[in-house]
């Protein structure tokens, strides 16, 4: 999709459950935006072209306290934030 969209800039948004202390969330959550950051620009995408953002636990899809809720929460999610 951004070889197809040379002008794209996506933001990465890292997530994880909300278990656990806050600042190993906060640390982890920018650890999963960094690795698929690292992936795409080893694809070919500059690296200006992919911002992140770590949330932590801050915004979790359910606050279920079920292990399913739990795989949920931990996420990367892409914004477009120009096209």
């Amino acid at each position: 999709m951004m070889k197809e969209n040379p002008k794209m800039v996506i933001q990465l948004e890292g997530h994880t459950d909300f278990l656990g202390d806050a600042n190993k969330n906060l640390k982890l959550s920018q650890q999963r935006v960094d690795a698929v950051k690292n992936y795409l620009i080893a694809k070919g995408i500059g690296k200006g072209r992919v911002k992140t953002k770590a949330f932590g636990g801050a915004n979790p899809i359910s606050r279920e306290d079920t292990p399913e809720a739990h795989r949920k929460n931990r996420r990367v999610e892409l914004r477009v934030l120009q096209n």
